[in-house]
């Protein structure tokens, strides 16, 4: 069973992508080079192929930049309504966030949150407002990996 600390959530609102954006703006550079190479040469089928095959990778490469830019404004949505959540408990427990672990990666009803050494259930209302805790005992404790990213 995995637990993930408030400092998950801190550092999964301000992931990058970086090497990604990376290679489509080089595609983008490599398609403008192949068209003015293609413009300078006397046969007109010479960089055909080539300037096809770099705007389909241009292609393929945009359609997962939209689709990775909707999961991960999924995510940092989810994140940040996690760390107001840990930050809310915190402050009723009167403990540092650093010292909060959950076993979900957003905000729903019966999930297990790790206050210290002890774990309590978070019994959500319907549309979670509020919350009540309840301590709980885990069969195997042992077993327990806190993810901290």
């Amino acid at each position: 069973m995995e637990f993930y600390t408030y400092q998950y959530f801190v550092n999964q609102s301000g992931q990058s992508h970086l090497m990604k954006y990376i290679i489509f703006v080089s595609l983008l550079a490599l398609l403008l080079l192949v068209i003015l190479k293609k413009f300078r040469s006397r046969d007109k089928m010479k960089y055909r192929d080539l300037i096809i095959l770099v705007s389909l990778a241009i292609v393929f490469m945009a359609g997962m930049q939209v689709n990775e830019y909707e999961v991960g404004k999924n995510d940092r949505n989810n994140s940040f309504q996690m760390v107001n959540f840990l930050d809310n408990i915190s402050e009723n427990q009167k403990k540092e966030p650093k010292e909060l672990a959950v076993n979900s990666k957003y905000v729903k009803d019966e999930m297990l949150i790790k206050i210290d050494n002890t774990y309590y259930q978070i019994n959500m209302n319907a549309d979670l407002s509020s919350f009540k805790l309840e301590e709980t005992y885990l069969l195997n404790v042992d077993q327990v990996k806190m993810v901290e990213e």
